[in-house]
């Protein structure tokens, strides 16, 4: 049967059907069993939008091996107690739910990805402080006021995203940790009060940025797919007879925060004068998309993070870079990095899949060897202030 005529009368086709009432057979499995049947294994579970808004408490029993739990868009309001007797779940989302609270017994040490975008988590429990192998922890998009002080025992902690919550003072604390690498904390309130050449910088860039009404840069369907992220995705397309990419930004919020904030950085960037950073060239009448320059040939350094290296970019076995080439780069690196800063700008996700490469020996037309790419966990900060 074809797939559009694969549908039910309430809209659901009888895939979905059949997938809904397999996960309603799971977590019945406890009402249903009184020794439940282990199923050794499975070591990851997905349930995405199953509205579902409890787990059963016999998952550990029916899933001792699971390592991986996928809980996007439900309906949760507390993150269960049950996850922290899944001896070996390391890895746990509940990004976009309706979670108020986590219960103390949630958080073990086990737990080294946590993922809890989008939701209305007012506070952490003091019990965070168990998970001493967390190295992944995502928060943004969520009502969170303060850290607590136990969150200085998540030694291992490599990279945390806290951007768009209402954190009235900087979380100092984090500094503490020898491991933290990346951080994302744009639109908190603490960072509201910015100096005024920060302002006039953010002011010179939105005035200065060009309105492109060009159908085809707005259009979904045109142009080659370049790359997706947290934020949007990024096409490949024509204008004014050149090829150039355009990042449209999809939903409100992300892993890395709000995408508006991306797109203000973003233009503040490329106003810096630095040709290690992109360029954008405009905006989109429509969509409000980013249209940058095009790299030809130009390739990520590496890998983003494999689910089995967490938070560490993945490079191939046989990577070399001529000794030349990386005085280069790590040379432009260093003007984009001081030129942000300059402007009170942190990048925030300094990875090298946001490091972009032309290939070994050839340059731009400036000569320039790199670009610094991705704004998306990016900040602005107060250079006179403390933190």
């Amino acid at each position: 049967m074809a797939a559009d005529d694969d549908r039910r009368s309430d809209g659901q086709s009888s895939s979905e059907a059949e997938a809904e009432a397999e996960v309603n057979q799971l977590l019945a499995l406890d009402k249903n069993l009184s020794a439940p049947f282990q199923h050794y294994a499975i070591q990851k579970l997905y349930l995405f939008q199953c509205d579902l808004s409890s787990l059963p408490s016999s998952l550990p029993d029916v899933l001792p091996n699971l390592s991986i739990l996928f809980c996007m868009k439900n309906n949760f309001t507390e993150m269960p107690a049950v996850i922290g007797q899944c001896p070996r779940l390391q890895m746990v989302s509940f990004k976009s739910n309706k979670l108020a609270s986590i219960h103390p017994e949630a958080l073990q040490p086990q737990m080294r990805w946590l993922i809890l975008t989008d939701n209305q988590l007012e506070s952490l429990p003091s019990t965070i402080g168990r998970c001493t192998d967390l190295q992944k922890f995502m928060l943004s998009g969520n009502l969170l006021t303060s850290l607590p002080d136990e969150i200085e025992n998540c030694k291992s902690l490599e990279l945390i995203r806290l951007a768009s919550n209402r954190l009235e003072e900087p979380p100092i604390k984090l500094l503490s940790l020898p491991n933290l690498s990346w951080v994302a904390l744009s639109d908190n309130p603490f960072l509201s009060n910015l100096p005024a050449s920060s302002r006039k910088l953010a002011e010179k860039a939105a005035a200065e940025l060009q309105i492109l009404d060009e159908p085809n840069l707005d259009d979904p369907n045109v142009g080659e797919v370049l790359g997706t992220g947290a934020s949007g995705i990024t096409h490949k397309k024509y204008h004014q007879n050149e090829h150039v990419a355009v990042k449209t930004y999809v939903g409100q919020i992300t892993s890395d925060g709000n995408p508006e904030e991306e797109r203000k950085i973003s233009m503040m960037a490329s106003s810096l004068g630095c040709d290690s950073l992109i360029k954008v060239l405009g905006q989109t009448a429509g969509s409000g998309a980013l249209v940058m320059e095009y790299l030809e040939n130009y390739s990520a350094l590496a890998d983003p993070p494999s689910m089995q290296s967490c938070s560490r970019d993945v490079y191939p076995e046989d990577a070399t870079i001529d000794p030349d080439d990386a005085v280069d780069i790590v040379s432009g690196l260093l003007d984009a990095l001081a030129k942000l800063h300059s402007a009170g700008i942190c990048h925030g996700d300094f990875y090298g899949h946001n490091i972009l490469i032309p290939p070994p020996g050839s340059t731009d037309g400036s000569g320039n060897k790199v670009k610094l790419s991705d704004m998306g966990a990016a900040f602005m900060y107060n250079k006179r202030k403390k933190y």
